[in-house]
Protein backbone atom coordinates (compact mmCIF):
# COMPACT_ATOMS: atom_id res chain seq x y z
CA UNK A 1 0.00 0.00 0.00
CA UNK A 2 2.94 2.38 0.67
CA UNK A 3 4.92 1.46 -2.18
CA UNK A 4 1.86 2.56 -4.30
CA UNK A 5 0.93 5.73 -2.84
CA UNK A 6 4.67 6.99 -3.37
CA UNK A 7 3.61 5.98 -7.02
CA UNK A 8 1.00 8.71 -7.06
CA UNK A 9 2.69 12.05 -6.77
CA UNK A 10 5.82 10.19 -9.16
CA UNK A 11 2.93 9.35 -11.64
CA UNK A 12 1.65 13.10 -11.48
CA UNK A 13 4.79 14.91 -11.85
CA UNK A 14 5.51 12.53 -15.02
CA UNK A 15 2.35 13.46 -16.35
CA UNK A 16 2.87 17.47 -15.31
CA UNK A 17 5.88 17.26 -17.23
CA UNK A 18 4.92 15.99 -20.06
CA UNK A 19 2.13 18.59 -20.45
CA UNK A 20 4.73 21.79 -20.08
CA UNK A 21 6.49 19.78 -23.04
CA UNK A 22 3.64 19.30 -24.88
CA UNK A 23 2.83 23.24 -24.47
CA UNK A 24 7.04 24.41 -24.92
CA UNK A 25 6.29 22.23 -28.66
CA UNK A 26 3.26 23.93 -29.38
CA UNK A 27 4.75 27.78 -28.59
CA UNK A 28 7.46 26.09 -30.90
CA UNK A 29 5.49 25.31 -33.70
CA UNK A 30 1.67 26.40 -32.54
CA UNK A 31 0.20 24.91 -36.36
CA UNK A 32 -3.35 26.34 -35.37
CA UNK A 33 -1.79 29.88 -33.93
CA UNK A 34 -3.49 29.61 -30.90
CA UNK A 35 -0.63 31.20 -28.84
CA UNK A 36 -0.12 34.46 -31.74
CA UNK A 37 -1.19 37.58 -31.10
CA UNK A 38 -3.44 39.45 -33.89
CA UNK A 39 -1.74 40.93 -36.33
CA UNK A 40 -0.85 44.45 -35.22
CA UNK A 41 1.34 47.33 -36.50
CA UNK A 42 3.27 49.60 -34.20
CA UNK A 43 1.39 51.51 -30.97
CA UNK A 44 1.41 55.09 -31.00
CA UNK A 45 1.83 55.73 -35.08
CA UNK A 46 -0.54 57.58 -36.43
CA UNK A 47 -1.98 57.98 -40.12
CA UNK A 48 -3.81 61.14 -41.95
CA UNK A 49 -7.34 59.66 -42.84
CA UNK A 50 -9.58 61.88 -45.52
CA UNK A 51 -12.82 61.57 -44.89
CA UNK A 52 -14.87 62.89 -47.70
CA UNK A 53 -19.03 63.94 -46.60
CA UNK A 54 -21.62 63.44 -49.94
CA UNK A 55 -25.05 63.92 -49.29
CA UNK A 56 -27.61 63.90 -52.74
CA UNK A 57 -26.71 62.51 -56.32
CA UNK A 58 -28.81 63.42 -59.03
CA UNK A 59 -28.96 65.91 -62.37
CA UNK A 60 -31.47 68.59 -61.16
CA UNK A 61 -28.02 70.90 -60.47
CA UNK A 62 -24.44 70.57 -60.05
CA UNK A 63 -24.02 72.44 -57.22
CA UNK A 64 -23.50 72.54 -53.26
CA UNK A 65 -24.50 69.06 -52.28
CA UNK A 66 -26.46 67.69 -55.33
CA UNK A 67 -23.80 65.96 -57.18
CA UNK A 68 -24.48 64.35 -60.54
CA UNK A 69 -23.97 61.14 -61.59
CA UNK A 70 -21.29 61.43 -63.62
CA UNK A 71 -19.11 64.21 -62.02
CA UNK A 72 -19.60 61.27 -58.69
CA UNK A 73 -17.89 58.21 -60.95
CA UNK A 74 -15.21 60.81 -61.90
CA UNK A 75 -14.24 61.10 -58.43
CA UNK A 76 -14.41 57.47 -57.53
CA UNK A 77 -12.41 56.58 -60.89
CA UNK A 78 -9.86 59.63 -60.08
CA UNK A 79 -9.28 57.86 -56.78
CA UNK A 80 -8.64 55.00 -57.54
CA UNK A 81 -6.30 55.63 -60.92
CA UNK A 82 -4.16 57.66 -58.13
CA UNK A 83 -3.60 54.78 -55.73
CA UNK A 84 -6.10 55.73 -52.46
CA UNK A 85 -7.82 52.48 -50.60
CA UNK A 86 -11.05 53.25 -50.00
CA UNK A 87 -11.38 52.09 -46.00
CA UNK A 88 -14.43 51.51 -43.81
CA UNK A 89 -14.83 52.46 -40.36
CA UNK A 90 -14.21 48.75 -38.80
CA UNK A 91 -11.09 49.20 -40.09
CA UNK A 92 -10.16 52.91 -38.89
CA UNK A 93 -11.53 51.47 -35.60
CA UNK A 94 -9.19 48.05 -35.75
CA UNK A 95 -6.15 50.87 -36.70
CA UNK A 96 -6.81 52.41 -33.50
CA UNK A 97 -7.35 50.34 -31.40
CA UNK A 98 -5.11 47.14 -31.36
CA UNK A 99 -2.66 49.28 -34.27
CA UNK A 100 -4.14 46.86 -37.39
CA UNK A 101 -2.40 47.98 -40.83
CA UNK A 102 -3.85 49.80 -43.22
CA UNK A 103 -3.38 50.82 -46.85
CA UNK A 104 -0.88 53.17 -48.08
CA UNK A 105 -3.76 55.89 -49.01
CA UNK A 106 -6.82 55.20 -46.94
CA UNK A 107 -10.04 57.82 -47.64
CA UNK A 108 -13.09 57.30 -45.46
CA UNK A 109 -16.07 58.08 -47.87
CA UNK A 110 -19.37 58.86 -45.84
CA UNK A 111 -22.88 60.20 -47.48
CA UNK A 112 -25.13 61.61 -45.10
CA UNK A 113 -28.72 61.34 -44.59
CA UNK A 114 -29.89 58.17 -46.71
CA UNK A 115 -31.60 59.45 -49.90
CA UNK A 116 -33.00 57.36 -52.43
CA UNK A 117 -30.58 58.65 -54.64
CA UNK A 118 -27.78 56.56 -52.98
CA UNK A 119 -28.97 53.42 -54.10
CA UNK A 120 -30.37 54.55 -57.76
CA UNK A 121 -27.22 56.49 -58.20
CA UNK A 122 -24.00 55.96 -56.32
CA UNK A 123 -23.88 52.64 -55.63
CA UNK A 124 -23.98 50.95 -58.63
CA UNK A 125 -20.93 53.17 -58.86
CA UNK A 126 -19.53 52.49 -56.09
CA UNK A 127 -19.79 48.83 -57.31
CA UNK A 128 -18.27 49.47 -60.43
CA UNK A 129 -14.76 50.81 -58.58
CA UNK A 130 -15.19 48.14 -55.59
CA UNK A 131 -15.20 51.17 -52.97
CA UNK A 132 -16.03 51.40 -49.68
CA UNK A 133 -18.23 53.75 -48.51
CA UNK A 134 -20.59 54.70 -45.14
CA UNK A 135 -24.25 55.68 -45.22
CA UNK A 136 -25.49 57.45 -42.10
CA UNK A 137 -29.53 57.42 -42.03
CA UNK A 138 -32.09 59.34 -40.26
CA UNK A 139 -34.12 56.43 -38.67
CA UNK A 140 -37.66 58.46 -38.96
CA UNK A 141 -37.11 59.26 -42.13
CA UNK A 142 -36.15 55.43 -43.13
CA UNK A 143 -38.03 54.65 -46.34
CA UNK A 144 -40.68 57.09 -45.92
CA UNK A 145 -41.90 59.72 -48.47
CA UNK A 146 -43.71 62.16 -45.91
CA UNK A 147 -41.82 63.91 -43.48
CA UNK A 148 -43.00 61.88 -40.11
CA UNK A 149 -46.39 61.93 -39.58
CA UNK A 150 -46.96 65.07 -41.34
CA UNK A 151 -48.36 65.99 -44.72
CA UNK A 152 -44.81 67.54 -45.67
CA UNK A 153 -43.38 65.54 -48.59
CA UNK A 154 -39.71 64.39 -47.95
CA UNK A 155 -37.49 65.90 -50.75
CA UNK A 156 -35.75 64.00 -51.99
CA UNK A 157 -37.03 60.84 -50.39
CA UNK A 158 -35.32 58.12 -48.60
CA UNK A 159 -34.13 54.39 -49.35
CA UNK A 160 -35.51 51.32 -46.88
CA UNK A 161 -35.24 48.30 -45.77
CA UNK A 162 -34.64 46.28 -48.96
CA UNK A 163 -32.21 48.85 -50.07
CA UNK A 164 -30.22 48.58 -46.88
CA UNK A 165 -30.05 45.05 -47.65
CA UNK A 166 -28.83 45.03 -50.79
CA UNK A 167 -26.01 47.36 -50.27
CA UNK A 168 -24.68 45.86 -46.73
CA UNK A 169 -25.04 42.55 -48.67
CA UNK A 170 -22.53 44.02 -51.30
CA UNK A 171 -19.40 43.95 -48.44
CA UNK A 172 -19.00 47.85 -49.76
CA UNK A 173 -21.64 49.24 -47.72
CA UNK A 174 -22.23 50.03 -43.67
CA UNK A 175 -24.97 51.51 -42.54
CA UNK A 176 -24.78 54.02 -39.65
CA UNK A 177 -26.28 56.68 -37.63
CA UNK A 178 -27.54 60.13 -38.05
CA UNK A 179 -29.62 59.62 -35.12
CA UNK A 180 -33.56 58.75 -35.02
CA UNK A 181 -35.23 61.80 -34.94
CA UNK A 182 -32.83 64.47 -34.01
CA UNK A 183 -32.23 65.93 -37.39
CA UNK A 184 -35.29 68.60 -37.36
CA UNK A 185 -36.49 70.92 -40.02
CA UNK A 186 -37.57 73.78 -38.27
CA UNK A 187 -40.62 74.59 -40.79
CA UNK A 188 -42.00 71.50 -39.82
CA UNK A 189 -41.23 71.32 -36.29
CA UNK A 190 -44.03 72.13 -33.01
CA UNK A 191 -41.36 70.82 -30.87
CA UNK A 192 -38.03 71.67 -32.69
CA UNK A 193 -34.09 71.02 -30.99
CA UNK A 194 -31.31 71.81 -32.79
CA UNK A 195 -29.76 68.80 -33.80
CA UNK A 196 -28.74 66.32 -30.27
CA UNK A 197 -28.54 70.01 -28.16
CA UNK A 198 -30.72 70.09 -25.02
CA UNK A 199 -34.12 72.38 -26.05
CA UNK A 200 -34.73 75.51 -23.66
CA UNK A 201 -35.93 74.39 -20.24
CA UNK A 202 -34.92 70.94 -20.44
CA UNK A 203 -34.14 69.23 -17.55
CA UNK A 204 -30.02 67.29 -17.63
CA UNK A 205 -31.91 64.43 -16.70
CA UNK A 206 -35.07 64.66 -19.57
CA UNK A 207 -32.22 65.44 -21.98
CA UNK A 208 -29.90 62.38 -21.64
CA UNK A 209 -33.51 59.78 -21.20
CA UNK A 210 -34.24 61.37 -24.38
CA UNK A 211 -30.62 61.10 -25.93
CA UNK A 212 -30.30 57.71 -24.88
CA UNK A 213 -34.16 57.05 -26.49
CA UNK A 214 -33.25 58.26 -29.45
CA UNK A 215 -29.87 55.87 -30.28
CA UNK A 216 -31.67 53.13 -29.03
CA UNK A 217 -34.32 53.35 -31.63
CA UNK A 218 -31.74 54.25 -34.30
CA UNK A 219 -29.50 51.40 -33.65
CA UNK A 220 -32.76 49.06 -33.40
CA UNK A 221 -34.28 49.90 -37.33
CA UNK A 222 -30.10 49.84 -38.72
CA UNK A 223 -30.12 46.21 -36.51
CA UNK A 224 -33.83 45.56 -38.37
CA UNK A 225 -32.59 45.94 -41.59
CA UNK A 226 -28.54 45.40 -41.75
CA UNK A 227 -28.17 42.98 -39.34
CA UNK A 228 -25.90 44.99 -37.80
CA UNK A 229 -26.03 47.30 -34.88
CA UNK A 230 -24.34 50.74 -35.84
CA UNK A 231 -21.09 51.85 -33.42
CA UNK A 232 -20.30 55.05 -35.86
CA UNK A 233 -22.21 58.32 -35.20
CA UNK A 234 -22.99 61.31 -37.56
CA UNK A 235 -24.31 64.62 -35.55
CA UNK A 236 -27.28 66.18 -37.39
CA UNK A 237 -26.02 69.63 -38.24
CA UNK A 238 -22.86 68.86 -36.95
CA UNK A 239 -24.12 69.96 -33.38
CA UNK A 240 -22.36 68.43 -30.70
CA UNK A 241 -21.35 68.96 -26.92
CA UNK A 242 -19.43 67.48 -24.37
CA UNK A 243 -22.06 65.38 -22.66
CA UNK A 244 -23.36 64.18 -26.07
CA UNK A 245 -20.32 62.39 -27.03
CA UNK A 246 -19.77 61.04 -23.16
CA UNK A 247 -23.36 59.43 -23.79
CA UNK A 248 -22.29 58.20 -26.97
CA UNK A 249 -19.27 56.49 -25.80
CA UNK A 250 -21.41 54.82 -22.66
CA UNK A 251 -23.92 52.93 -25.61
CA UNK A 252 -20.84 51.55 -27.54
CA UNK A 253 -19.96 54.24 -30.32
CA UNK A 254 -16.93 53.94 -31.40
CA UNK A 255 -16.47 56.84 -33.64
CA UNK A 256 -18.18 60.10 -34.44
CA UNK A 257 -17.87 62.60 -37.42
CA UNK A 258 -18.35 66.44 -37.61
CA UNK A 259 -19.30 68.73 -40.71
CA UNK A 260 -15.95 70.93 -39.22
CA UNK A 261 -13.87 70.82 -42.48
CA UNK A 262 -10.05 69.04 -41.75
CA UNK A 263 -8.02 66.34 -42.09
CA UNK A 264 -7.89 63.58 -38.94
CA UNK A 265 -4.77 62.23 -37.27
CA UNK A 266 -5.69 58.83 -36.41
CA UNK A 267 -3.42 57.07 -33.68
CA UNK A 268 -2.57 53.25 -33.33
CA UNK A 269 -3.53 51.82 -30.22
CA UNK A 270 -5.26 55.67 -29.07
CA UNK A 271 -9.63 54.68 -30.18
CA UNK A 272 -9.95 58.05 -28.52
CA UNK A 273 -8.69 59.43 -31.82
CA UNK A 274 -11.46 58.28 -33.57
CA UNK A 275 -14.13 60.96 -32.04
CA UNK A 276 -15.28 64.29 -33.55
CA UNK A 277 -13.49 63.53 -36.47
CA UNK A 278 -13.53 65.83 -39.45
CA UNK A 279 -14.94 65.97 -43.28
CA UNK A 280 -14.04 67.09 -46.31
CA UNK A 281 -17.60 68.64 -48.04
CA UNK A 282 -17.77 67.57 -51.87
CA UNK A 283 -19.78 69.84 -53.81
CA UNK A 284 -21.08 69.36 -57.40
CA UNK A 285 -19.24 71.24 -59.01
CA UNK A 286 -15.72 70.31 -57.72
CA UNK A 287 -13.36 68.60 -60.54
CA UNK A 288 -11.56 65.31 -59.85
CA UNK A 289 -8.35 67.03 -60.08
CA UNK A 290 -10.19 69.66 -57.18
CA UNK A 291 -11.19 66.67 -55.52
CA UNK A 292 -7.61 65.13 -55.50
CA UNK A 293 -5.71 68.76 -54.61
CA UNK A 294 -7.75 69.23 -51.28
CA UNK A 295 -7.37 65.51 -49.89
CA UNK A 296 -3.36 66.11 -51.47
CA UNK A 297 -3.28 69.30 -48.44
CA UNK A 298 -5.03 67.14 -45.83
CA UNK A 299 -2.61 64.64 -45.85
CA UNK A 300 0.29 67.12 -45.37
Amino acid sequence: MRFKNRLIPIAMCFMAAALVFAACLNCLYDPFNSFRPRQQGRINESVRVPILMYHHFGDEGASGVVISAEIFESHMKALVENGYSSVSFREICDYAAYGTPLPEKPVLITIDDGYTSVYETAYPILLKYDIKATVFIVGVFHGTLMYKDSSHALVPPHFGDDEAREMTGSGLISIQSHSYDMHHIKQFETDYRKGVLRKPGETRNAYEEAFRTDFALSSARIEDATGLAPSVYSYPYGRHTNRSESLLKSMGVEATVLIIPGINMIVAGVPESLYKLKRLTVNGDMTPEQLLTIIRKARG
